[in-house]
């Protein structure tokens, strides 16, 4: 997928041998490049080109690229799933050696793999959904109390993304079995035809198991609350033979995968904001990037950026254009996010520090010297007009 590659010499105008390449730029280059796809695609390995005696010579560092970009790309969306395939590629050009490495194993070895060759498929399954993240409320964990802003968000979302992987999906309003296909089934005629002929699109509805109200709590040490609200759009592509678990599956990691990217471009923004002006202080609101789709060449397949407010589609086009190699126009890009007004964030906030306020008195009753301050913000996931942030009341246990 990705198109720009390390074009270093060795000094005599010869392409430098993949030894001296650095693999952290291999691995932040793919990283990148995975924030872009969108559910169905994923980087899948590793393509090496050069002389034979070259290859030979870096198999060990190739080895260890597949990896670590399994390592950095896959982790962290992968493990709220049970069954996805770790198997990665390695592609070497002059060489007859083509062969997969199962990551998940440290101990694998590689496994041959038959490769053909076939043109790029014009006709796909589309998925979309609208993912609701309306009034939900996240502690954080006290041990995270002074670890970075992301490790905060990760810490305290963790069980509502495990429910997303585990949630009960409808199929254009209808329950499909695992095993069925969408296109060739029964039921493949009620799905609607997108402006393409070729590419069919369903509408997915996700339900997650929340916690009944009835349960008896349970007291935990937490270091703030993250208050969120609004919901994102996610989408996703696969073959004309997928059947319905794998594509709902393709959906729910695209979910997974755009919320773990939005918050990873939101942190490093408010990151490189405070080292900028590092002795202003901390914005009580951050509104995040929308989700920005343009077209994967002349296909339907689409992939995504995330935008923020201050950013234009000029600059949006650029990194497309470096990490991807497709430079789309500005009447290609689709948006179905808007970002939150003024209004709506201060009314959003306010209604967070009342809620918090009132928490406070009840508190004062039965444990003195409990002070709270709102210090965050709003992470704008959003779909229509709808707001949603992420607010942080922070508490601190003085008695």
């Amino acid at each position: 997928m990705a198109n720009r590659s390390d074009s270093r010499t060795d000094g005599s105008g010869e392409t430098a041998a993949l030894d001296d390449i650095e693999n952290r730029w291999i691995i932040e280059h793919a990283h990148q490049v995975s924030r872009m796809l969108t559910g169905g695609l994923d980087v899948i390995g590793v393509f090496a080109f050069g002389p034979m005696d070259m290859l030979t010579k870096s198999q060990a560092k190739i080895r260890q690229l597949l990896f670590s970009i399994q390592k950095t790309v896959q982790q962290k969306s992968a493990s709220y799933f049970d069954d996805l395939i770790h198997s990665r590629i390695l592609l070497q050009i002059c060489s007859e050696t083509k062969k997969t490495i199962d990551v998940s194993d440290q101990r694998a070895t590689p496994n041959p793999a038959e490769v053909k060759y076939q043109s790029f498929s014009p006709k796909w399954i589309k998925l979309e959904t609208s993912l609701s993240l309306t009034n939900g409320c996240f502690d954080v964990p006290r041990k995270l109390k002074t670890s970075s802003l992301h490790k905060q968000i990760m810490g305290s979302i963790h069980k509502k993304l495990q429910s997303l992987s585990s949630a009960l999906c409808t199929v254009n309003g209808e329950l499909y079995a695992d095993d069925q296909t969408l296109v060739s089934g029964g039921k493949s005629g009620r799905s609607s035809q997108a402006s393409s002929k070729s590419t069919q699109t369903f509408k997915i509805d996700l339900f997650t198991d929340e916690p009944c109200s009835t349960i008896e709590s349970v007291e935990v040490e937490t270091a703030a609350s993250i208050s969120i609200s609004g919901s994102m759009s996610c989408r996703a592509y696969m073959h004309q033979k997928a059947t319905a678990g794998e594509a709902v599956q393709a959906l729910k990691y695209d979910a997974i995968r755009s919320f773990l990217a939005r918050c990873e471009v939101l942190c490093e923004d408010v990151m490189d904001n405070q080292e900028e002006k590092p002795n202003s202080e901390r914005s009580s609101t951050w509104t995040s990037p929308q989700r920005v789709f343009v077209p994967l060449g002349s296909g339907p397949v689409t992939v995504c950026d995330y935008v923020f407010k201050d950013e234009t589609l000029k600059e949006s086009k650029e990194r497309i254009a470096e990490l991807l190699g497709i430079e789309p126009k500005e009447e290609d890009f689709e948006c179905s996010e808007e970002f939150p007004d003024v209004q709506t964030v201060g009314s959003l906030v306010e209604e967070m520090e009342t809620e918090d306020n009132e928490e406070i008195t009840e508190s004062e009753e039965i444990q003195q010297g409990l002070g709270r301050r709102v210090i965050g913000a709003v992470v704008g996931v959003v779909v229509a007009v709808v707001a949603a942030g992420v607010t942080f009341l922070w508490g601190e246990n003085t008695g």
